[in-house]
């Protein structure tokens, strides 16, 4: 099926399509979101509206290539180990680059991915404590053998994103018995409003350092309000929200969760390294009629 575009409709496929491809060929986006991908995964919607929804979903997502990544933790890198300079006021007038790399004698630092005692060397935690490891020399220690900080120690949970916190509550429930001593903080590269707040709720003194804050409009719910009000969605018989379900349904039955991702946020994310269950999950889920754009 095909719709007559409005007049006033603001939708440009040639140049969405030329910009896509120009983030790539730039390095914006590289391996590996290579074209390759992204023409295969495209060729997969159908009906002329699924593909106006594809390059538009291929627009608008924030993908991440690992220095990029290391800008975002670098702000909240920053911001956390302030904040232990600051609570701990023999040392508030320090540099935080000389306490994460221990060169504070009295105070250390260290940080470790948000898992249990055995962990798979591809999980994202574990990705982002080596990145954190090389470039600002904090030292490695995992969980399990820090649930207890002595007077000068303190810890970094250390991850990609967090999204809905649920991940982070549960580990945060199993870790320690009280964070009331406010030795611990976690420090991701992105960060949804919905785990802030979450965070904020169950472990107030666990402070959050992120380096992008995502929110509600970084969703496709919101996202096709925002198309379709801005005009560069072109069809009045539908909204891209309806025609991704559409697709889902019919390209199922995938392997987990909901169309729009753990806790059903709708975004659209990703990282050089690997993507988020809480993003589409038309992005990173297969079934038997259906190749994910990227692989978890």
């Amino acid at each position: 099926m095909s719709f007559e575009l409005p007049n006033d409709s603001q939708f440009d496929q040639l140049a969405l399509e030329k910009a896509v491809r120009s983030l790539n060929k730039t390095g914006v986006r590289r391996s590996p979101l290579t074209l390759e991908r992204v023409r295969a995964w495209v060729n997969q919607f159908e009906l002329e509206e699924e593909k106006s929804l594809a390059w538009l979903i291929l627009r608008h997502l924030v993908y991440r290539t690992g220095p990029q990544l290391e800008s975002s933790l670098r702000q909240a890198l920053k911001n956390a180990a302030t904040h232990f300079l600051m609570t701990s006021p023999n040392f508030s007038e320090a540099n935080w680059k000389d306490l994460l790399a221990g060169k504070i004698s009295a105070l250390k630092v260290f940080c470790g991915p948000p898992v249990g005692e055995y962990t798979p060397p591809g999980k994202s935690g574990e990705v982002i404590t080596r990145a954190v490891n090389r470039a600002y020399g904090v030292n490695k220690w995992y969980p399990q053998d820090a649930r207890t900080l002595q007077d000068d120690e303190r810890y970094l949970i250390v991850d990609d994103g967090a999204y809905t916190g649920e991940q982070l509550i549960r580990f945060l429930e199993g870790w320690r018995d009280s964070y009331l001593d406010g030795k611990v903080a976690i420090v991701v590269g992105l960060a949804h409003q919905k785990a802030v707040e979450a965070l904020k709720h169950r472990y107030p003194e666990v402070p959050l350092f992120a380096g992008e804050i995502l929110t509600e409009k970084n969703g496709l719910s919101h996202i096709s309000d925002r198309w379709i009000q801005d005009k560069q969605w072109p069809y009045s018989e539908s909204t891209p929200l309806s025609v991704y379900h559409s697709i889902y349904s019919r390209k199922g039955a995938f392997t987990t969760y909901a169309p729009d991702g753990f806790g059903s946020l709708g975004l659209m994310v990703a990282f050089e390294h690997g993507i988020p269950d809480d993003s589409l999950q038309l992005l990173w889920d297969k079934s038997a009629s259906w190749t994910p754009l990227l692989e978890r």
